[in-house]
């Protein structure tokens, strides 16, 4: 009996080690997030191990060229979450020298995330100011990602970006389904169809949720539906200033 329960518990040690084993180390984290980058050496970096949402990540961030990145890794498989790009001075990839249209910040944005135009699922772009500067504010998703792009009006240059990689749907224990949360959401706008929704699953203080936008006749709808209970959590309408 004794020797039964030894190897029980020797056996649960091995593949308690064998689960450990398949995290990813914080040098791994790093060199995935410069990897994703593009880049060999940074002029700072700082890596933290975090919990959010019963998930494990390694928080990665550091500066080169002048630009800030920030990435969040998953601990377990290395896969990235999200990363941010923010640049101290501005870069991009035209050099216009005059002021740009709203289909020209599109077309910007596009070929820094190489992707193409018929593959998004939805385009907007509006202008707004930032710190007394003229900018594009540029969303698309595509992929199963949403891009975010800030560009500068006066000369084209990229000034930041955003990829956010989308969460996985919600099962069935979950309670409705993604296609009728959209349905639900699409009923509050009278007019509206399935090419004016974008939706996808995620969680919120350990919620499943949906979290959406409409785009519909000038305006813009945001929302977010709770999985199990089928509930509005949130609903907001502003006024669109541009469109693509």
């Amino acid at each position: 009996m004794m020797n039964k329960r030894f190897i029980a518990a020797v056996l649960m040690a091995v593949l308690a080690i064998g689960m450990v084993s398949a995290a990813i180390t914080r040098e791994q984290a790093e060199e995935i997030a410069l990897k994703d980058a593009g880049i060999s050496s940074v002029d700072f970096i700082r890596i933290e191990r975090d919990r959010d949402d019963g998930r494990d990540r390694f928080d990665v961030e550091f500066f080169a060229d002048g630009n800030e990145y920030d990435y969040e890794i998953d601990a377990e498989t290395g896969a990235i979450i999200s990363l941010d790009r923010d640049a101290e001075h501005h870069w991009g990839n035209t050099s216009h020298g005059t002021a740009i249209t709203d289909k020209d910040a599109g077309r910007i944005a596009l070929e820094a995330a190489g992707v193409r135009a018929e593959d998004t699922e939805r385009f907007r772009v509006r202008e707004e100011r930032d710190d007394g500067r003229a900018i594009y504010e540029v969303e698309f998703a595509a992929g199963g990602q949403k891009y975010e792009y800030n560009i500068s009006v006066s000369d084209g240059r990229i000034l930041g970006y955003s990829i956010e990689r989308a969460a996985s749907n919600p099962g069935p224990a979950d309670g409705m389904t993604i296609e009728e949360a959209a349905a639900m959401a699409l009923d509050r706008v009278n007019g509206a169809g399935p090419d004016d929704i974008r939706i996808h699953a995620d969680r919120d203080d350990g919620r499943s949720v949906y979290e959406g936008t409409i785009w519909f006749d000038g305006y813009e709808y945001e929302f977010e539906i709770d999985a199990a209970s089928g509930r509005f959590t949130e609903w907001d309408r502003d006024r669109e200033d541009g469109w693509f």
